[in-house]
């Protein structure tokens, strides 16, 4: 799993990329498909004061696409917020895969 971590305008400290890191990776470990995961870590001028600290997570692999973006005035906020809207689309997309795989079976009635 490839996780890019990118600041816009800001340089993301060690500790925050470590952390951002980790649990991005433990959600995109889950859907096999998703090959790698980039996350931008920035200010929203036009949002405000109290969700101006934006993270995007984008994770892609064989096709799929899945999309998450948190507002908070904490950074880490953000972070856990686009991480939990991350997981339940992983975890969607996990059922589709295994509802593909695994179609229903239909009950045929009994003959007497």
């Amino acid at each position: 799993m490839d996780v890019a971590v990118h600041g816009r305008k800001d340089l993301v400290s060690d500790e925050v990329r470590e952390l951002v890191q980790t649990k991005v990776s433990r959600v995109i470990r889950h859907a096999p498909v998703l090959d790698k995961a980039e996350v931008k870590l920035g200010q929203d001028p036009r949002a405000p004061a109290a969700a101006n600290r934006v993270c995007e997570v984008t994770a892609t692999g064989h096709g799929y696409i899945l999309r998450a973006r948190a507002g908070a005035h904490d950074l880490l906020v953000a972070v856990d917020v686009a991480v939990e809207k991350l997981e339940h689309q992983v975890e969607r997309l996990k059922g589709k895969l295994l509802a593909r795989s695994h179609p229903r079976r239909t009950r045929t009635p009994a003959r007497p």
